[in-house]
């Protein structure tokens, strides 16, 4: 059993290198606090190193000043075993990832596009989230959840379960926020973080992005862009994918929900957000590009202009959703 290796290995070690995806959410946050958490609890040392900032939604997570990007003093940090929490592969993380080979790694992750890429992989597909799955190593090794892990947990779950109506959300997820909320946490301060604390610039922003929304012949696929001159205005803060990925799922008749977003960083490169709220297997669609992830939520970049990658992916995503109509 993959949860029994994961502690095996937890307790062969003690210094840890724990990361998460690039440009992670709540999930990826939340799972490698609670693990460093974790560590120090049973007297283990680690340190957390991610390539992306934390997200301003997420910084009112307890111990994210803990969290460091990688530069040349973090490269030189002595560590005996690599963690990657919510990565679905190393290429997620392709810097720590590097600075990770040869070492013993631990996978943590619930994407059922995981690639199996470390030494212990513990991937559990049926698992809400990555910090449902920390719950249950807690649980393993018999550490008591605190208040602080709490609120780690309860926020990665809360993201990743759409607030608990997304169809990952099982009666074992509800009965763990349960045990969360017992331990005295605020469910209406940390839902206020994360969904009710945005600025007033990113809510201008948003209202330009939903003009550019479209859909398909049959109302069946909605999607919208995000130019990386959209971005660049009035010191945008927020992700606004999300935002739009929620109003897309709630137009009537709409299956299937795409955002494209050109990258900052990187011309001609596109990263697309795959939503669906039926059958259709957004997994499916992003492995078509090289991306990933669950069979209702996945993502994918891609390169290209904004204009032709979305053109290209359009096109697949109309015969996908016909075939998927015929049967």
């Amino acid at each position: 059993m993959s949860l029994k290796k994961t502690e095996e290995l937890i307790k062969k070690h003690e210094v840890f290198l724990i990361t998460t995806h690039v440009n992670p959410e709540a999930d990826g946050i939340g799972a490698e606090l609670a693990f460093f958490h974790l560590l120090r609890k049973l007297g283990k040392s680690g340190f957390v190193i991610n390539e992306s900032k934390v997200p301003v939604e997420c910084e009112f997570l307890p111990g994210t000043e803990y969290i460091q990007p990688l530069s040349g003093k973090t490269k030189r940090k002595k560590f005996d075993c690599g963690v990657f929490l919510d990565c679905s592969e190393g290429r997620r993380s392709p810097r720590v990832a590097e600075l990770t080979k040869g070492r013993p790694l631990l996978n943590i992750d619930h994407h059922r596009s995981n690639t199996r890429f470390a030494s212990v992989n513990w991937v559990d597909p049926k698992a809400s989230s990555a910090c449902e799955m920390v719950y249950r190593l807690y649980q393993a090794l018999k550490v008591p959840v605190d208040k602080e892990a709490a609120i780690m947990l309860y926020a990665g779950i809360t993201v990743d379960t759409g607030s608990f109506h997304y169809s990952n959300t099982t009666a074992l997820t509800h009965r763990i926020a349960a045990s969360l909320i017992e331990k005295g946490i605020s469910v209406s301060g940390v839902y206020n973080k994360l969904f009710e604390n945005s600025s007033f610039n990113d809510i201008k922003c948003l209202g330009g992005i939903l003009l550019s929304v479209e859909r398909d012949a049959a109302g069946r696929i909605a999607w919208a862009q995000i130019p990386r001159e959209r971005q660049k205005q009035k010191l945008i803060k927020a992700d606004m994918a999300e935002s739009v990925l929620g109003l897309l799922r709630s137009i009537k008749g709409v299956e299937l929900s795409m955002v494209f977003k050109e990258a900052l960083s990187k011309k001609n490169q596109v990263r697309i957000n795959f939503r669906s709220q039926t059958a259709f297997d957004c997994n499916r669609l992003a492995s078509c590009f090289g991306g990933g992830g669950h069979k209702n939520a996945s993502g994918a970049t891609v390169a290209g202009g904004l204009a032709e990658v979305k053109e290209k992916v359009i096109q697949y995503a109309k015969k996908l959703m016909h075939s998927f109509s015929q049967r």
